[in-house]
C-alpha cells in the first residue's frame, strides 16, 4: 500500500533498499553545493562509499509517497586509535556525544519536514544509548545549512579543515539532554536574532531623513533607538552576562555607530550570539543569579534566566517602538512575533 504523499515515514535502512538509489539521491540533495564550488563527498561518492558510510552507524531512510526521499546516519563516537576525524574537531571523539553524517533530502521534498524528522531520528538514537550531545559538521559556506540546524538547536562550536576539502567546515553540537529552562532561553534567543534580522531589513529601506529625524521615541530617531539596542545589548548585558564583569561609564543614548549600515552590522553579531552562548550552559548557572554593578554604582544580586529573558524582552520594547515609528511614517512593518517564527519554521523544516 502506497503511502500518502504527505507521510513522511522515518525508518531504519532494510536489506532491501537500493545503494545505487541512496547514493543517486546522495548526489543529487548535494548538487547545487557543488554548483558554488563545495566538494561535499556526497556530491560525488561511489556506491561503495555510500556502502562503508552507512556501515559506520546507523542510517535511517525517510519515505515520502513510497519513495525514499531522505536520508541519514547516525554514529557513535570515533575511535581513537583509527578515527578519520583530525584533532582540531574534538567533537567527534568525545566519549557522551554521538555524530550524523551523510544526510541528504531530496531537492523536491525539501521545507516539508523531512529533514527536520530525519535528525530528530538520530538524536532519539543517540539518547538510547545514552549519549548526552549530538555533533555535526557542514562547509562554512553553506548557510542554509548551517541555519537550518540552528533551528534546531545546533551552535557551532569550532572549525576545522579536513584534508583535501576547498571548504574550511563549521563543527556544530547540540545538548540532548536540555531542560524545559534551557529549551526556552534557547526560543527566545533565536526569536531575538531572528527579529532584530527582520526589523533591520525593514528600516533598511527608510529614507536617510526619516531614519535619522526625531520620531518622537524614547531615544528620539530610529537611529537613535538602534544605537540604544546595541549600547544595552553588548555593551552592557553581554558583558555582564558572558564577560563576568560590570561596565561603568556607559550613557544609555551613546552613538556607538554613526554609519547605519555598521549599525545594522553590529546589532545582528550582537544578537546571533547569545544562542550559541546559552547553549554552552548548564542548569545549574541557569537557575543561578547573576551579580553585578548597576550603572548607577548598586550592587545586585538577580535570578539568572530571568534577568536573561529581560534582555530579549528589552529587545521586544524597543523594536515595537521602531514599528510604531515606521507606521506613522507610512511604512510597512515586518511581524516581529514568537509565534510566527515558530510558525515559520514549522513550514520550513
Amino acid at each position: 500500500m502506497t503511502q500518502p504523499a504527505d507521510i513522511v515515514n522515518i525508518r531504519a535502512l532494510a536489506a532491501r533498499d537500493s545503494l545505487e538509489a541512496l547514493t543517486a539521491l546522495l548526489h543529487l540533495a548535494y548538487a547545487p553545493l557543488a554548483a558554488r564550488g563545495m566538494d561535499f563527498s556526497a556530491a560525488t561518492q561511489s556506491v561503495e562509499t555510500t556502502r562503508r558510510r552507512v556501515a559506520e552507524g546507523q542510517c535511517f531512510v525517510a519515505e515520502r509517497g513510497g519513495a525514499v526521499v531522505g536520508t541519514v546516519t547516525a554514529s557513535d563516537p570515533y575511535d581513537e586509535a583509527g578515527a578519520p576525524a583530525p584533532h582540531e574537531a574534538p567533537w567527534y571523539w568525545e566519549r557522551d556525544t554521538a555524530h550524523f553524517h551523510q544526510f541528504a533530502v531530496h531537492p523536491q521534498h525539501q521545507g516539508v519536514g523531512v529533514g527536520r524528522r530525519l535528525i530528530e531520528e538520530c538524536e532519539a538514537w543517540a539518547r538510547e544509548r545514552g549519549y548526552r550531545r549530538m555533533a555535526l559538521d557542514t562547509a562554512e559556506p553553506a548557510r542554509d545549512l548551517r541555519a537550518l540546524y540552528a533551528r534546531l538547536g545546533y551552535a557551532e562550536v569550532g572549525r576545522v579543515q579536513w584534508p583535501g576539502k576547498s571548504y574550511r567546515s563549521v563543527g556544530m553540537v547540540k545538548a540532548l539532554d536540555r531542560s524545559p529552562l534551557a529549551e526556552q532561553m534557547l526560543t527566545l534567543a533565536r526569536c531575538h536574532a531572528w527579529a532584530t534580522q527582520r526589523l533591520v531589513e525593514q528600516v533598511r529601506t527608510l529614507p536617510e531623513g526619516e531614519y535619522r529625524r526625531d520620531a518622537g521615541l524614547f531615544f528620539k530617531s530610529v537611529h537613535g533607538t538602534l544605537n540604544h539596542l546595541l549600547v544595552a545589548e553588548a555593551e552592557i548585558w553581554w558583558r555582564r552576562f558572558v564577560e563576568r564583569r560590570s561596565p561603568g561609564g556607559v550613557a544609555l543614548d551613546a552613538e556607538l555607530e554613526p554609519d547605519r549600515a555598521r549599525l545594522e552590522q553590529r546589532l545582528l553579531a550582537a544578537a546571533a550570539a547569545w544562542g550559541p552562548w546559552i547553549a554552552t550552559l548548564g542548569d545549574e548557572r541557569l537557575a543561578g543569579t547573576l551579580e553585578y554593578r548597576t550603572l548607577r554604582g548598586s550592587d545586585v544580586a538577580l535570578p539568572f534566566a530571568a534577568t536573561l529573558a529581560h534582555v530579549f524582552n528589552h529587545g521586544t520594547h524597543h523594536r515595537g517602538q521602531i514599528s510604531a515609528a515606521l507606521t506613522a511614517m507610512g511604512q510597512a512593518c515586518p511581524v516581529l512575533d514568537l509565534v510566527a517564527m515558530l510558525q515559520q519554521e514549522a513550514a520550513v523544516r
